[in-house]
């Protein structure tokens, strides 16, 4: 079983400078990706034979250089940009067996397994067929959408988007995430023509300026572009997985938060969990620049959690049919007039700060302060504990 991929890679300067174009094809458009194509070459035996180290060595070399020039046309035919023609062929030939092969097998047991084995048959063909053919075509849109991708010249947005395409749950959220990516890229590729020079500006002057000007007017085109044909591509997954009946290797639980300090400590649920949202908050947005330190669910229905960072407090919200989280509003340390205090008597946390904020994305009403809801006393005391030594560590 073989799979290849140039995709993020880097091209050496050797190819780089006498062969430009294949280097573009291989890496940016990923011509020469395959996935799980299975070769099968014939092994080397020689029995009651003498040979020096060099006469063998050339001899088994030579032996499965030859085999491998006889399996290269499964190699081609199972790039994904052709959309492994060959791996829809071999699906199909194993549909076609079982069409005949199981009614036969149950035919010799009785009539009920005949009947089955006829039903059987039956769905593994069409889903041979449906799923081969819609396998096929999410290959072929997941190479573009991949090269688009690239086209953006974008690392964040590469990233992101490989976060995106994550399987969720269920299929309806992969769908309904899909189409949000679709409507993102367009909102993205607009703002992009505004951000990405000012961006450059800051890093790199007048030539980070000119920069950011062309990535900006790129992901114009590509990032909409992008997000229609991930669209396509985790649609027809779906259809084929559905048609073919496979099962998703999917997370059981959150990936495990390493501190700081980069020890590894024994696995906690809830750690876990704070860290996975943290990472997942404006595509790693908040991630790269804070470190977890702890966090509190603060209401059921809607799911909302309070989360301190090294760097400040979140309020986050899920929106549970996309599997996403949002930011209603996030503090800095430095703008927190005192520590947080625990309001037994309204079962709430208080948070003052030095000038007024926004209490959140949806209202344009001013405060200085958040009153946070809790479900129970410890748990109100132990953020505000976490809280107060973050505090202390940033110098406040």
């Amino acid at each position: 079983h073989v799979s290849f991929s140039m995709h993020g890679s880097k091209a050496s300067e050797e190819l780089l400078a006498e062969y430009p174009l294949v280097a573009f094809l291989l890496q940016t458009l990923n011509v020469a990706e395959v996935q799980d194509v299975i070769l099968r070459l014939g092994y080397y035996e020689r029995t009651q034979d003498r040979f020096t180290v060099t006469k063998l060595t050339n001899e088994v070399t030579s032996h499965y250089q030859n085999q491998f020039m006889k399996q290269l046309h499964v190699l081609v035919l199972g790039l994904d940009v052709l959309g492994n023609p060959f791996g829809v062929i071999r699906g199909l030939a194993e549909g076609v067996e079982s069409f005949f092969y199981e009614p036969y097998k149950g035919a010799i047991e009785g009539p009920m397994e005949f009947a089955e084995g006829v039903a059987t048959g039956v769905r593994t063909l069409v889903g041979s067929a449906v799923g081969g053919a819609a396998g096929a075509f999410s290959k072929i849109t997941g190479v573009l959408g991949k090269g688009l991708a690239t086209l953006t010249f974008d690392e964040d947005y590469k990233i992101s988007r490989i976060r995106r395409k994550e399987p969720a749950t269920h299929a309806t959220t992969d769908i309904a995430v899909g189409g949000k990516n679709v409507v993102m890229g367009f909102v993205d590729g607009v703002t992009g023509v505004v951000t990405k020079p000012v961006s450059g500006a800051k890093e790199g002057g007048a030539s980070g300026f000119v920069k950011g000007l062309g990535k900006g007017f790129l992901g114009l085109v590509t990032r909409p572009t992008g997000g229609i044909v991930d669209f396509a591509s985790t649609s027809l997954d779906i259809i084929k997985r559905a048609a073919q009946q496979e099962e998703v290797v999917r997370r059981v639980r959150y990936p495990r938060h390493v501190g700081r300090d980069g020890l590894v400590r024994p696995y906690i649920s809830h750690e876990a969990m704070g860290f996975y949202i943290l990472n997942r908050l404006h595509d790693g947005k908040y991630a790269k620049t804070d470190t977890y330190v702890a966090h509190i669910t603060c209401s059921e229905s809607p799911p909302s959690w309070l989360l301190a960072t090294s760097k400040r407090l979140l309020f986050v919200t899920e929106i549970s049919f996309l599997g996403l989280y949002e930011v209603d509003w996030h503090i800095e340390y430095e703008e927190l007039k005192e520590e947080p205090v625990v309001k037994p008597n309204l079962n709430q946390i208080q948070i003052l700060t030095k000038e007024p904020k926004k209490t959140g994305t949806l209202k344009s009403t001013r405060s200085f302060g958040k009153m946070v809801k809790y479900r129970n006393i410890s748990e109100a005391r132990f953020i505000v504990d976490k809280i107060t030594n973050a505090m202390h560590t940033v110098g406040l």
